[in-house]
């Protein structure tokens, strides 16, 4: 595998803008089979820069839009387009999109989308790499659960597409077209061995665990025998603070750790608001009954380090898979855009972190998002919808 990743700062000048993505794309510089990985700033016309990419470009190309990018020559990017290009001779890729997704058929949708991804690939899918269309009443959980049902086993990296909600926009891109409701997919078969690791919120105070006695979806109901605000009330968050005005920053740093009796692993939410008259609070994703929760502090410092120590383990993973001559050229990754907003306002700081280890000679490309998809339970053969975290994908 082949890769490297072009960024332009031309968002408003598209014809500059594609010269500067599509440099290093001739025909004579690729490799037999190729495609693009799109990401632009969520403030710009991205539907025209997508439009006239594609004309020029001699691949399939599938991307979204997000408030901030990173690759490894100069970090983060918040005013501007990234375009990964995967180039190899022994491996392909197939990218699909969906017909428009609602809350009532978006089962079926997934299911539909990941069938034509099959149809397309010439043997099983080793990667998956998804983005789904950013719709509030649909859970990143029923995505992470359709992928799991059509390609069971497979590793999968992805997450929704974000923007400010500034009269900007938050879309998927399929070719020379973009979308506000549409799933975008890409699978690689052939010579390629993924590695993961996925890092987010480990630790807490044992005072603050209770288990989850009522919940339904992603809301919940009672901890113990206590209101959830109470809960909250008890281990000393503002409640009535946090509905009024915009307590993003509150809940971002205050994750919801929630440890599974059943599968056995943590996983991490994020709170979305609460209703102090209920009682309830509704997270960005499913709550299951019987979890026990805590509240959780995240600190910059926790990012800075996690950064750090995610590639250092990513870096361990690639050399056990190297030792018969197996080259990693690509790491991909997908951030939680509640770590690029603590950071503030030095937001390129978990990059920074992530660059101190990264090997020389690989390419990165990710982006933040509003929940990421990726790998979790002791086997990591799971797709599992997580929020708050930094997931790295190698191969």
């Amino acid at each position: 595998m082949k890769s490297f990743v072009n960024v332009t700062e031309q968002i408003d000048d598209f014809p500059l803008a594609v010269e500067e993505l599509l440099a290093g794309t001739s025909p004579g510089e690729l490799q037999r089979n190729a495609v693009g990985i799109l990401l632009c700033y969520s403030d710009m016309d991205t539907a025209g820069l997508a439009a006239a990419l594609s004309q020029k470009a001699k691949f399939p190309i599938i991307g979204c839009t997000a408030i901030a990018l990173m690759e490894n020559n100069r970090g983060l990017h918040d005013m501007a387009a990234s375009l990964a290009v995967l180039t190899c001779d022994d491996c392909s890729f197939s990218v699909a999109v969906s017909d428009p997704i609602t809350t009532s058929n978006v089962s079926e949708q997934i299911d539909k989308t990941c069938q034509a991804i099959r149809n397309a690939s010439v043997e099983e899918p080793k990667l998956l790499y998804a983005l789904p269309p950013y719709i509030l009443n649909i859970m990143l959980d029923e995505y992470a659960s359709g992928f799991n049902r059509c390609f069971p086993g497979v590793p999968l990296l992805g997450g929704l597409p974000s923007y400010n909600a500034t009269g900007d926009e938050n879309l998927t891109i399929f070719g020379g077209e973009t979308f506000s409701d549409r799933l975008v997919m890409l699978s690689i078969s052939g010579n390629i061995r993924p590695v993961f690791t996925v890092q987010n919120v480990v630790t807490v105070d044992a005072d603050r665990k209770r288990k989850v006695t009522e919940s339904k979806g992603n809301v919940i109901y009672r901890l113990g025998d206590q209101t959830f605000t109470e809960y909250l009330q008890e281990v000393g968050l503002p409640v009535e603070s946090l509905t009024q005005g915009n307590a993003t920053i509150t809940f971002v740093s205050n994750p919801l750790l929630l440890e599974s009796a059943q599968d056995g692993f943590s996983f991490v939410r994020t709170l979305h608001e609460i209703n102090p008259d209920e009682g309830t609070g509704t997270a960005i994703g499913q709550i299951p009954q019987g979890a026990t929760l805590s509240i959780c502090s995240l600190q910059r410092r926790d990012i800075e380090q996690a950064a750090a120590a995610g590639f250092k383990i990513l870096k361990d993973k690639m050399d056990a898979e190297q030792v018969d001559g197996y080259q990693y050229t690509t790491v991909l990754s997908v951030s939680c855009i509640g770590r690029y907003l603590l950071m503030s306002p030095d937001n390129d700081a978990e990059v920074k972190s992530l660059l101190t280890e990264f090997t020389p000679g690989l390419t990165l490309s990710g982006f933040y998002s509003y929940g990421e998809l990726g790998p979790q339970g002791p086997a990591r053969t799971q797709i599992f919808a997580h929020n708050e975290s930094l997931i790295l994908c190698a191969f």
